[in-house]
Protein backbone atom coordinates (compact mmCIF):
# COMPACT_ATOMS: atom_id res chain seq x y z
CA UNK A 1 0.00 0.00 0.00
CA UNK A 2 1.20 3.49 -0.82
CA UNK A 3 1.23 5.62 2.32
CA UNK A 4 0.54 9.34 2.65
CA UNK A 5 4.19 10.45 2.87
CA UNK A 6 5.16 8.22 -0.06
CA UNK A 7 2.25 9.59 -2.08
CA UNK A 8 3.46 13.18 -1.51
CA UNK A 9 6.93 12.37 -2.83
CA UNK A 10 5.56 10.35 -5.75
CA UNK A 11 3.18 13.18 -6.70
CA UNK A 12 6.01 15.71 -6.54
CA UNK A 13 8.02 13.76 -9.13
CA UNK A 14 5.22 12.25 -11.25
CA UNK A 15 2.78 15.14 -11.22
CA UNK A 16 -0.85 14.59 -12.07
CA UNK A 17 -0.57 12.80 -15.41
CA UNK A 18 1.09 9.59 -14.30
CA UNK A 19 -1.55 7.01 -15.25
CA UNK A 20 -0.53 6.85 -18.91
CA UNK A 21 3.04 5.97 -17.93
CA UNK A 22 1.88 3.33 -15.47
CA UNK A 23 -0.44 1.81 -18.08
CA UNK A 24 2.48 1.62 -20.51
CA UNK A 25 4.65 -0.22 -17.97
CA UNK A 26 1.83 -2.65 -17.15
CA UNK A 27 1.31 -3.31 -20.87
CA UNK A 28 5.04 -3.89 -21.47
CA UNK A 29 5.10 -6.42 -18.62
CA UNK A 30 1.86 -8.03 -19.85
CA UNK A 31 0.17 -7.41 -16.48
CA UNK A 32 -3.61 -7.54 -16.68
CA UNK A 33 -6.64 -8.02 -14.45
CA UNK A 34 -7.75 -11.52 -13.46
CA UNK A 35 -10.08 -11.43 -16.47
CA UNK A 36 -7.13 -10.75 -18.78
CA UNK A 37 -8.11 -7.16 -19.58
CA UNK A 38 -5.82 -4.16 -19.13
CA UNK A 39 -6.18 -2.15 -15.94
CA UNK A 40 -7.95 1.17 -16.26
CA UNK A 41 -6.76 4.62 -15.22
CA UNK A 42 -9.28 4.71 -12.38
CA UNK A 43 -7.82 1.55 -10.81
CA UNK A 44 -4.33 3.03 -11.03
CA UNK A 45 -5.55 6.23 -9.34
CA UNK A 46 -7.31 4.17 -6.66
CA UNK A 47 -4.09 2.28 -5.90
CA UNK A 48 -2.11 5.54 -5.91
CA UNK A 49 -4.52 7.17 -3.44
CA UNK A 50 -4.69 4.08 -1.23
CA UNK A 51 -8.31 3.08 -1.96
CA UNK A 52 -7.18 -0.23 -3.48
CA UNK A 53 -4.13 -2.43 -3.02
CA UNK A 54 -2.40 -4.06 -5.96
CA UNK A 55 1.28 -4.99 -5.83
CA UNK A 56 1.69 -5.06 -9.61
CA UNK A 57 0.31 -1.54 -9.99
CA UNK A 58 2.31 -0.28 -6.99
CA UNK A 59 5.48 -1.73 -8.54
CA UNK A 60 4.66 -0.09 -11.89
CA UNK A 61 4.13 3.27 -10.12
CA UNK A 62 7.52 2.89 -8.41
CA UNK A 63 9.17 1.94 -11.70
CA UNK A 64 7.69 5.04 -13.35
CA UNK A 65 8.91 7.13 -10.40
CA UNK A 66 12.47 5.83 -10.81
CA UNK A 67 12.41 6.32 -14.60
CA UNK A 68 11.08 9.86 -14.21
CA UNK A 69 13.77 10.74 -11.65
CA UNK A 70 16.50 9.37 -13.94
CA UNK A 71 15.08 11.23 -16.96
CA UNK A 72 14.89 14.46 -14.96
CA UNK A 73 18.50 14.03 -13.81
CA UNK A 74 19.70 13.34 -17.37
CA UNK A 75 17.83 16.39 -18.68
CA UNK A 76 19.32 18.56 -15.93
CA UNK A 77 22.84 17.27 -16.65
CA UNK A 78 22.39 17.71 -20.42
CA UNK A 79 21.21 21.30 -19.97
CA UNK A 80 24.18 22.09 -17.75
CA UNK A 81 26.52 20.49 -20.29
CA UNK A 82 25.02 22.56 -23.13
CA UNK A 83 25.21 25.72 -21.03
CA UNK A 84 28.76 24.97 -19.88
CA UNK A 85 27.70 24.50 -16.28
CA UNK A 86 28.81 20.89 -15.85
CA UNK A 87 29.62 20.09 -12.24
CA UNK A 88 28.03 23.24 -10.82
CA UNK A 89 24.79 21.86 -9.41
CA UNK A 90 24.59 24.61 -6.80
CA UNK A 91 24.72 27.30 -9.46
CA UNK A 92 22.30 30.14 -8.83
CA UNK A 93 21.00 32.10 -11.72
CA UNK A 94 19.06 35.27 -11.69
Amino acid sequence: MIHKEQRKKLKKVLGYHYTKGVLKILKEKKITTRKGTPYGSSMIRNVFTGLNENKDIENAIMELFIQTQEDTKKTFEKRNQILGLAGSENNTSG
